[in-house]
């Protein structure tokens, strides 16, 4: 497990670039293929739970901080190869 303040710094990093994608893709995937749009959906809920998870780090710190790492890492590594493939796609 890594210490509080690299997690911290992960989680702040990885919610900045997610956020950056999902800003870049917006446009595109509202524009294109039909199909995409349930992708992007879905992709959207997800980052909702990603940002609300993380919101709760910060005030749970009684939580096991190990469970919730894996949670936002796993979370996180599903939006970005789903933003990829939507770009890929598009």
């Amino acid at each position: 497990m890594s210490d509080e303040n690299d997690f911290t710094g992960w989680v702040k990093r990885e919610l900045d670039e997610l956020r950056r994608m999902r800003d870049e893709l917006r446009v595109q995937a509202h524009l294109g293929k039909r199909e995409m749009r349930g992708r992007w959906e879905a992709l959207e809920r997800t980052f909702e739970t990603l940002e609300s998870k993380a919101k709760r780090t910060s005030r749970a710190a009684e939580e096991p901080l190990r469970q919730i790492e894996q949670d936002l890492r796993k979370l996180a590594t599903d939006l970005r190869e789903g933003y990829r493939q939507i770009r890929d796609a598009i």
